[in-house]
């Protein structure tokens, strides 16, 4: 018997997963020919081919298939053991991985850092700002930040909103300019053809003249510098309009009208029901909720429109 190690049994899904030793690199930090070699270690331990390599990526063999739901509940046991031995903490130490929109995580979450780390110096965190939904129960990031709550899975949530939405600019342009009472006689900063379905870039091009668009782009921290420099206006949750160099428009009419219409976003805190009271994933849930809480209570006092000023209240800008 062949003393499997752990981490070949992760290469092993992650090409699964994959379909592609690049996709499995990818997943696990490491290059295509790592895999690879990987992959051939353990064929060789266990005798026989697991996956077919082709032009497209790799085959699972028949041999892959019988042994994938073994493979599988090893993994969940690994991960139960860890839970648990994270279970068996009494301080705030360790790392904590936390996955969000780029937009939160990039603006919002990485500047309020070092006041979580004053808090509890012992905790290193690891941000990731993704599109894409982490799989908690697969043990890929304790907490999440996600734009609607999951129903499925062992996971707790917790609401923070909602947010309102506002057209957001360059301080240096509208501060203290008139009222705008047309949305079609501003220049507009709108999403990609990636992300035209998303209801701000569906908003947009349904209330916005297509000759209004002068920059199309599916990165928030792009439309963020280019409102931030005077190309044009953007449509997004009112607390982006508390960063530097930004304010809210102020508007009159139809257009104050549409954008009040629009529904508030909320964000849910999201983790994994075994982890929750993990001293230092319980920190950081607690911290990400107060922080997004209070600026949540800012805003809703007014403190969105503040034109480009930074609040002193919320100093996880």
């Amino acid at each position: 018997m062949h003393p499997h190690r752990w981490d070949d049994l992760k290469t092993f899904l992650a090409t699964w997963r994959a379909g592609s030793l690049l996709g499995a690199g990818k997943a696990l930090g490491v290059n295509a020919s790592t895999i690879g070699r990987r992959l051939h270690a353990l064929e060789e331990a266990v005798g026989v081919q697991l996956f077919e390599r082709t032009k497209e990526g790799v085959l699972p063999t028949v041999h892959a298939e019988r042994l994938l739901a073994w493979v599988e509940a090893v993994e969940q046991a690994h991960q139960g053991f860890v839970n648990a031995v994270g279970g068996l903490e009494r301080e705030p130490v360790g790392t904590v991985r936390v996955t969000g929109p780029p937009g939160l995580v990039d603006h919002f979450l990485a500047p309020a850092m070092g006041a979580l780390r004053h808090r509890h110096p012992g905790l290193q965190v690891v941000l990731d700002a993704s599109v894409g939904y982490a799989d908690l129960s697969r043990g890929e990031a304790d907490i999440a930040l996600r734009a609607s709550r999951p129903t499925r899975g062992d996971l707790v949530t917790r609401r923070i909103g909602p947010f309102g939405s506002a057209v957001i600019g360059a301080s240096s342009v509208y501060t203290g300019g008139p009222p705008v009472a047309e949305l079609g006689a501003l220049p507009w900063l709108q999403w990609g053809a990636d992300l035209a379905h998303i209801p701000d870039a569906l908003w947009i091009a349904e209330h916005v003249p297509a000759e209004a668009i002068v920059l199309r782009t599916s990165s928030i921290s792009a439309q963020l510098e280019a409102a931030r420099a005077g190309v044009g206006v953007m449509l997004a949750a009112a607390a982006y309009a508390t960063l530097d160099g930004v304010c809210e428009l102020s508007l009159t009419g139809e257009a104050e009208a549409l954008v009040a219409a629009r529904p508030g976003q909320s964000v849910w805190l999201v983790g994994h029901q075994a982890l929750r009271r993990v001293p230092r994933v319980a920190v950081v849930w607690d911290f990400l909720a107060e922080r997004l809480e209070t600026h949540r209570l800012l805003l809703a006092g007014g403190g969105a429109r503040n034109h480009g000023r930074p609040s002193p209240v919320v100093p996880a800008r």
